[in-house]
């Protein structure tokens, strides 16, 4: 559950710019206080740097994310990825809502013990 719910603001925050696989991506969290270097954030983008370079070089074709995450103020926010993410539960919902209404046709005509064809649903 938790998988999915990163999965799904990952899909909405990107949405419409960048398309990848989500079972070839490998997802990283850094938290804590901002201190650059007293927390390590500084070894943890060489890290992802150093990974960056690996992966590139040996051609793996696999995404990467990093979540850094700081309590820190905001003023505004993101209008693009707000938009993304109304996008991506928008349609989800109508992907769902499709799912569903095939799911109820198949599930009435096996009833009737008939076997469900194209023109049906």
């Amino acid at each position: 559950m938790a998988k999915e719910k990163i999965e799904n603001f990952v899909q909405g925050h990107f949405y419409g710019h960048v398309d990848f696989d989500l079972d070839n991506t490998v997802y990283f969290f850094s938290a804590g206080r901002n201190e650059y270097f007293n927390k390590g954030v500084d070894l943890f983008l060489e890290g992802l740097a150093k990974l960056n370079y690996f992966l590139k070089r040996d051609n793996v074709d696999v995404t990467v994310i990093a979540f850094l995450i700081f309590p820190e103020e905001t003023n505004n926010y993101n209008i693009d990825s707000l938009n993304g993410q109304a996008q991506h539960k928008k349609l989800k919902e109508s992907v769902e809502k499709i799912q569903k209404s095939i799911g109820d046709r198949i599930f009435q005509t096996v009833l009737r013990g008939q076997l469900p064809t194209e023109k049906m649903l």
